[in-house]
């Protein structure tokens, strides 16, 4: 008998055929995050730690005010953690560049602890870990589950099957993320426009929810080469 793979809706007669990935644009920062257009329909943000834009906090009731697109992203650990939000991408990339390796490498008693309570975690050696990512319907990397390669990115997750007979898909659907070798973003419209949920390499997301991403994403890039 024949295991069924994750990744293989067809696996089901008479299931759809899933969209394959698309190979991410040569020099795509430069053609999808240059003159991006502002959002038409606003969706506020939900999340439970602090909100901080171009490094000044965002009151709770402002949270809806905010119409980006923006780049956003898990800055600090624990108790110190935020979710940071640039108009500017080189902006928010800088501020994660200085968070790299910052707390050191996890023990694998904070590591036991992370996982029991979802809190993200970072390596210090993300290459080490697989090039492919995975995301999942649930917190704690529960649920149906869909993997992308290096390089790679679904524009429109809409198009993209879950289930066992593949009869729902994968927009709004995504709540955490693996652990990955590479940069991973998330953007809340198709064709990797809107708001962008950047995921750095090397760390966990096991809840998107705790950022106000859970359930929001509907095209997603895994940035390895």
């Amino acid at each position: 008998m024949t295991e069924r793979h994750v990744d293989d809706p067809g696996a089901a007669q008479g299931a759809v055929p899933d969209e394959e990935p698309h190979p991410l644009p040569r020099h795509a920062e430069r053609h999808l995050f240059a003159d991006r257009a502002p959002l038409g329909l606003v969706r506020p943000f939900g999340a439970s730690v602090p909100l901080v834009l171009d490094g000044e906090p965002v009151a709770h009731e402002e949270h809806a005010d905010l119409a980006g697109p923006l780049h956003l992203t898990p800055l600090g650990r624990g108790d110190t953690a935020v979710l940071a939000a640039f108009t500017d991408r080189a902006a928010m990339l800088e501020a994660v560049r200085r968070e790299d390796g910052a707390d050191g490498e996890p023990s694998p008693e904070r590591l036991e602890r992370a996982r029991a309570s979802f809190e993200a975690i970072c390596t210090t050696n993300p290459a080490a870990l697989s090039a492919r990512v995975c995301f999942f319907e649930d917190a704690g990397e529960q649920g149906d589950v869909k993997c992308l390669d290096a390089g790679l990115g679904y524009p429109n997750l809409s198009r993209v099957r879950r289930g066992f007979l593949s009869t729902q898909n994968w927009n709004d659907v995504i709540s955490s993320l693996s652990w990955c070798r590479f940069d991973v973003s998330l953007f809340d419209a198709f064709d990797w426009q809107g708001n962008e949920f950047f995921a750095r390499k090397g760390c966990t997301t096991p809840d998107l929810a705790r950022f106000g991403w859970g359930d929001r994403a509907a095209s997603i890039a895994n940035w390895g080469t």
